[in-house]
């Protein structure tokens, strides 16, 4: 019995304790920053476990006291290996209690501390502030932050567009930059330049740059947006700054006048075509113009196939978000019913929505209008269509630009 209690503990050891020994001392090995001595303390533990057994296997009947002594004798290279080991098995089982108290032994990765730099610029310190942005650039060479806190102390402090310009276009110039960045940096140029510099023409080149470099994408489609309507953003810009130097005369007898109510005076829908047409054509990409104008076609001049026709190329659009091409197919509905009264080519533009983005929650909303859309028709009041001449024939078979 005794026999097979001893066979039973051997395979125990071998099946059990023997694997997980050897996984945790995989782990520690792994975790260890001194890899030659965690080999040592192996060798050394092999050396010590061979004696332990060699005691343990040795007998001598005719020297009963050395037999008495091999408890003792066995306990020196034990507690010898557990002098070599108490540090790694203790580093190993408490690591993740100590790293929630004292951060662990990673390394913190190194990054750029702007806080000085912000402190002087709150004083008026400007130049002392760019002098501490230019140490943390040492530093850290091609920190976006960095340059884009330098450049916004040269400009918004200091008034200074040319150095401003010249520190975002430092940067860049530096390769690998995230595409983000060179984003961000570019926008920040083009802002600058329309609000400090009034220069609408340089403000679209640092956009058409862009355009350029990521040709086809969400970030290519949003800058040519931009350009579409900087040079109303320009001109609005000039009427501010002019108005702050003119005061306009007023009547001065306005209390005398019998009739003082101002005349309204209704816009022209053919100058607003032209005008929509106009900006089109020089910037075929501009949704707002495209979509107003489309609107206009349906709401002034009663021609539903001139509307559907531009909003059917602002849903062609690559580069638009899922919200916008939903929004225009609704807008195509909403027209179909309102001014066509066409029941069915309005729940054709809203079954589209469900099907370019089934699951969604543009398609949940177009299936939700899709049952109510009976009651829309029935609520819409038939008009009068109007007459269209030459000029606005002539509008729509131009396709605005597109």
């Amino acid at each position: 019995m005794t026999h097979s209690w001893a066979n039973a503990v051997d395979v125990i050891c071998w099946v059990l304790v023997v694997p997980a020994l050897l996984y945790v001392g995989f782990q520690i090995f792994e975790r260890s920053d001194d890899r030659r001595g965690l080999i040592r303390n192996w060798v050394g533990s092999v050396l010590l476990g061979l004696v332990m057994l060699l005691i343990l296997r040795v007998r001598l009947p005719e020297y009963p006291v050395l037999m008495g002594l091999k408890p003792i004798l066995i306990l020196f290279p034990a507690l010898l290996i557990g002098r070599i080991w108490t540090p790694s098995i203790g580093a190993f089982l408490g690591g993740s209690l100590t790293n929630a108290i004292d951060g662990g032994n990673e390394e913190v990765e190194a990054k750029p501390f702007y806080f000085i730099a912000e402190g002087k610029r709150r004083k008026g310190l400007y130049e002392e502030a760019m002098a501490e942005v230019r140490k943390q650039l040492e530093l850290f060479p091609g920190n976006y932050e960095g340059y884009a806190k330098l450049a916004s102390i040269q400009i918004e402090n200091l008034k200074d567009l040319p150095a401003a310009s010249a520190t975002l276009n430092e940067f860049l110039e530096i390769p690998g930059r995230a595409p983000n960045e060179v984003i961000g940096a570019l926008h920040h140029l083009a802002d600058w330049q329309l609000q400090y510099g009034r220069d609408a023409t340089a403000a679209a080149a640092s956009l058409q740059r862009i355009v350029q470099l990521y040709s086809g994408t969400p970030f290519a489609h949003a800058a040519e947006q931009r350009i579409a309507h900087l040079g109303s953003a320009d001109e609005a810009s000039r009427v501010r700054y002019d108005s702050k130097f003119t005061v306009e005369t007023r009547e001065r007898h306005i209390g005398l006048r019998k009739e003082s109510a101002p005349e309204s005076v209704a816009a022209d829908p053919h100058a607003q075509a032209a005008e929509y047409v106009k900006q089109l054509e020089s910037h075929p990409f501009d949704t707002e113009a495209r979509e107003k104008l489309a609107v206009l076609y349906a709401q002034e001049f009663q021609r539903l196939d001139m509307a559907a026709d531009q909003l059917e190329q602002l849903i062609a659009l690559p580069a638009e978000p899922p919200k916008h091409v939903a929004r225009w197919l609704d807008l195509l509905a909403t027209l179909h019913i309102k001014h066509a009264h066409n029941l069915e080519a309005a729940e054709n533009a809203l079954r589209r929505i469900g099907e370019r983005f089934p699951g969604g929650a543009q398609a949940s909303m177009a299936a939700r209008r899709l049952a109510g859309l009976n009651a829309e028709l029935k609520a819409s009041q038939r008009t009068a269509p109007k007459t269209l001449g030459n000029y606005e024939r002539n509008v729509g078979l131009k396709r605005a630009g597109g």
